[in-house]
């Protein structure tokens, strides 16, 4: 009987553990990374066949950036678009390197100081702030994030917000269907809804892009 009671409490327990760390992937995952180590994640995205399909150079050559530009890039992760940002950027100007994950912030740092990356600051964010400054941003950035943002309109807001005058916004994320690359089909968004939340936020379409073979490109100006 004791036995029988050990086994059961066992069980229990057992459960008990299963659904808090489960809750807590899936967390992680929710709120812009896939369970598992900064490191392993990092690997991820920083592997190198991704050039193939993701295009950074071709991207950033397309968002028509211009020398002196303050650029927010939302969900920054290893800062892999952020160099190309900082490149366009020049001197003058700035990248804002976002993101809420304090591992990812310190990768950040360091790849400023062996890359030399001057006119990159790295910014810890929350899931619902990303902690800018009024009126200071000419672009928001935003690769492979959008979707895991919770509460869009009332993020967005706070993006037009932070944005100048004329401010835009670029976002690329997964098309809404079966790709060998990106997150399950039902984390996906459509790109109607997409441009339909952006616009009720008072954004207007400015630019569609379709070079890329997995994902929208998106560009919206306020």
């Amino acid at each position: 009987m004791k036995r029988k009671f050990h086994l059961l409490n066992l069980a229990a327990f057992s459960f008990l553990v299963f659904i808090l760390t489960g809750n807590n992937l899936y967390s992680q995952h929710q709120h812009g990374h896939p369970p598992g180590s900064v490191d392993g994640y990092i690997n991820m995205l920083e592997t190198p066949d991704r050039a193939s399909w993701q295009m950074p150079e071709k991207v950033v050559n397309y968002l028509g950036i211009k020398e002196g530009d303050v650029i927010a890039d939302i969900g920054a992760g290893s800062g892999y678009f952020t160099v190309f940002l900082s490149k366009k950027a020049g001197n003058n100007g700035k990248v804002l390197a976002c993101d809420i994950e304090k591992g990812m912030i310190n990768y950040i740092e360091e790849r400023i100081k062996k890359e030399n990356l001057k006119n990159v600051v790295p910014v810890l964010c929350k899931p619902d702030d990303p902690m800018l400054f009024p009126s200071s941003a000419d672009l928001v950035f935003i690769c492979d994030t959008y979707h895991h943002i919770e509460k869009r309109n009332e993020y967005l807001k706070l993006l037009k917000k932070y944005s100048k005058p004329e401010g835009r916004i670029a976002i690329i994320d997964y098309q809404k269907k079966e790709t060998p690359h990106g997150p399950p089909l039902s984390m996906r968004i459509s790109k109607e809804d997409i441009v339909k939340e952006i616009t009720d936020a008072g954004y207007k379409l400015e630019a569609e892009f379709f070079f890329l073979p997995y994902q929208y490109f998106l560009v919206f100006r306020k």
